[in-house]
Parts: C-alpha cells; sequence; structure tokens
C-alpha cells in the first residue's frame, strides 16, 4: 500500500514538476498559456471536490460534523492567504505587475511557505480518496495533477518575475512541489487503521480547501487586469 501511495503522489509531484520546467524554459509564452491551464485544473477539481470528495465525506459523517470539516479546510486556506500569502500562485498571477515584481523579492519565501501547506494537503488527498471511497481514487489522482501541473507553471512564473535565476527558479518551484510527496508520505502513516469517520473528516477539509481554491483562482481570472500583459510580461525572462 505505501508503495502504491508514493507511486500516485509521486505522479501528481510530477505533473507539478513538469509545470515548473515549462514556466522556466518557456516564460513568456507559458503566461499566455496558463488562464486555459488554470482553468482546466480547476473545473477538474471542482468536479471531483463535488462529485467525490464532500459526497463520499457526507456518506460517514453528521451533517454538523460536515459542516465544520468543509468549514475547517476553506477557513485554513482563506488564514494562510490573507496573512502569510497567496496559497496558489496561479491566484496571484492574473494580478502580477511590476509592484507584485517588487513586493515578491522579499515576501517570495512567504509564497513558497504558503504553497507548500497548499502541496501538502494535495498530497493527502489523492491517499484519502482510495480507502474512503473503495476504489482506487484515480479520479482524485487525475484532478490533483491537471490542477499541479499550472501550479508548478504558475509558482516557476512568480519567482523569474521576482528575480531569480532560472536555475533557481525550477530548484524552488521543485523543492515546494515536493511537499506534495510528504503530504502522501504523511497521510499514508497518519491515517493507517484510521476510522471511517476520521477519513471523512479529513476529506471534508481537503473538499473545503478545495473550494477556496476554485472560488478564489476563477475569481482572480474573472478580474483579470489588461496591464499583466505588459508590465507582468515585461519582468519575465523571454
Amino acid at each position: 500500500m505505501m508503495i502504491g501511495t508514493m507511486l500516485q503522489t509521486g505522479l501528481a509531484t510530477l505533473a507539478a514538476f513538469a509545470g515548473g520546467a515549462l514556466g522556466v524554459a518557456w516564460s513568456q509564452r507559458a503566461m499566455r498559456r496558463l488562464p486555459l491551464l488554470v482553468g482546466l485544473g480547476m473545473m477538474a477539481l471542482l468536479w471531483v471536490t463535488l462529485t467525490d470528495a464532500l459526497p463520499d465525506a457526507r456518506a460517514v459523517l453528521s451533517g454538523p460534523a460536515f459542516a465544520a470539516a468543509v468549514l475547517s479546510g476553506f477557513c485554513l486556506f482563506w488564514l494562510v492567504s490573507r496573512h502569510v500569502s497567496h496559497i496558489c500562485p496561479a491566484c496571484a498571477l492574473p494580478n502580477f505587475d511590476a509592484a507584485t515584481a517588487d513586493r515578491l523579492q522579499t515576501n517570495a519565501v512567504l509564497l513558497m511557505v504558503a504553497l507548500a501547506v497548499h502541496s501538502t494537503l494535495d498530497g493527502v488527498a489523492v491517499v484519502v480518496g482510495g480507502p474512503l471511497s473503495g476504489h482506487a481514487g484515480r479520479e482524485m489522482l487525475l484532478a490533483v495533477s491537471l490542477h499541479k501541473l499550472p501550479e508548478g507553471l504558475a509558482l516557476a512564473l512568480l519567482l523569474l518575475g521576482a528575480g531569480y535565476s532560472r536555475r533557481r527558479a525550477l530548484f524552488w518551484t521543485w523543492a515546494v512541489e515536493a511537499t506534495t510527496l510528504a503530504g502522501g508520505l504523511l497521510g499514508a502513516l497518519a491515517l493507517h487503521g484510521a476510522s471511517a469517520s476520521w477519513l471523512g473528516a479529513v476529506f471534508a477539509h481537503v473538499g473545503g480547501g478545495f473550494l477556496y481554491l476554485v472560488l478564489t483562482t476563477l475569481l482572480a481570472l474573472a478580474r483579470r487586469r489588461p496591464r499583466i500583459k505588459s508590465a507582468g510580461k515585461s519582468s519575465l525572462p523571454a
């Protein structure tokens, strides 16, 4: 089971690694493709949350427990985004401009810390889905992987815009995204032999976080400022 867990989270992590590599190699071209990739990833995440994560969690939890778990996940991501940094780099990138680049030069570490929290929970989501639903959790793995590709790409672009060299941006993108593996391992160890209600609470918590990601990212894309095409792209290497 542990080998299967690490293989699944490894696939999701590789998707993020690929996104980071694409962002570093083709930064300005990747910027033009990012909104489409982010939209596809978020729609996949919304679909699996509404049709898989939340229904599976609700089946083993009481109404109040389910609502509390979902709200806790939503609030955790809101708190991190408000008091640390954007927990999803794709949420920040649509509003990327020269002022954002200046702030990132001093706050890039906070962005990476926030994303590490996010990626750890991505890994937990991949692990919990199978045992709770009784199937292999392929839907969650696919949705998380589709989400991780533009996530890695966006983080690499933000770090490049903050003045990181290509090599340094790729290194830190991969280092942060590797916490997805840590989340998978943590989930497998902590949830081994756990009751269905405990698994349901964790899955509902993760689902609440996913709802926050989808809501904030789609709102950010809808409010994209035209200057991303000038100020934002001018901060990126060709």
